[in-house]
């Protein structure tokens, strides 16, 4: 059973030849499917297509005009269908803040270089995003392991932490031997602004310290670090954000022993159901491929 836009085509190619018969060649049907489908469409229109007789096929007025609004449609439907594979959509993206400078934007940088086409729409947030009702295609997220089925998660790299401090804050207050010793000294924090309170430190032994009357307090992780790094206090931050500058001298490790190893996961997720886009998958691969090398995002503090 055919349906009109059978009929359109059927027609349009009826146009270009000279029988139904040479029509129906072209189609691959048999010329009685063609002389079928032009009678119906004839009865739907009231009007006649094509003049016949025993030796061709001719066109009527009504016809030709009808030929133009027939291709136009064809050519629009044939838009809808074979579109940029881009179709000038972004992907839309969530990561947590402290990620974004230092490691999303270089791959999305990258990306754009290879593929102009494709548009980011990127929101950061330490919150945990509802992916299908914000409409996110990719979602990078810390913690513990994902388990909701409606999403296709690569975990992908590890999340240390550890408590740094530039090197006239160790020489001016000293090096910390306990995590409680922390409670004597200039530290900074962050603040959770979801659950609206300052973020614990976590240690080794299921140790926890919460940091009190920080000298600097925060709800961005990108200003935390600079704080740190200009020697204003303590800070426990993340080793992969850290390791440049541990390496360059400007921070020093301090309470190593201490240390929480591989407790935390990095994840790249984007939603199960349907097809994937390849905008989508271009931006999925390359950030999988990136975050799972060591040398882009170091888990261990630099020798």
């Amino acid at each position: 059973m055919f349906n009109r836009l059978d009929y359109l085509k059927i027609f349009c190619v009826a146009a270009q030849h000279r029988t139904f018969r040479e029509a129906a060649i072209k189609l691959n049907v048999s010329p009685q499917v063609v002389t079928r489908c032009i009678k119906e469409l004839e009865t739907e229109l009231g009007e006649i297509l094509f003049a016949r007789s025993t030796r061709n096929i001719k066109i009527t007025t009504f016809g030709e005009q009808f030929y133009g609004k027939a291709q136009s449609a064809l050519a629009m439907m044939d838009d809808v269908f074979h579109h940029s594979p881009h179709d000038d959509l972004p992907v839309k993206i969530t990561a947590p803040p402290s990620y974004a400078k230092l490691f999303l934007l270089p791959v999305l940088i990258k990306i754009s270089k290879e593929h102009p086409e494709i548009r980011f729409d990127v929101r950061l947030s330490n919150k945990i995003s509802d992916v299908v009702e914000d409409k996110i295609d990719i979602g990078i997220r810390v913690g513990r392991p994902i388990t909701d089925n409606r999403f296709i998660a690569r975990a992908v790299s590890k999340v240390n932490h550890t408590v740094v401090a530039a090197p006239e804050v160790i020489a001016r207050y000293g090096t910390p031997k306990t995590p409680q010793e922390l409670k004597h000294l200039p530290i900074t924090a962050m603040f959770d602004n979801s659950r609206n309170h300052i973020w614990e430190w976590f240690f080794k032994g299921n140790i926890r310290v919460k940091p009190e009357n920080p000298i600097f307090l925060t709800d961005d992780a990108d200003a935390e670090f600079e704080a740190i790094l200009n020697g204003i206090g303590f800070g426990q931050v993340s080793v992969s954000v850290a390791a440049p500058y541990i390496q360059q001298g400007k921070l020093i490790p301090v309470l190593t022993d201490y240390d929480l190893i591989d407790e935390w996961d990095v994840y790249i997720f984007r939603p199960q159901s349907g097809p994937v886009p390849s905008r989508v998958r271009i931006v999925f691969d390359a950030l999988v491929e990136h975050f799972q090398d060591p040398k882009f995002l170091p888990t261990r503090i630099p020798a």
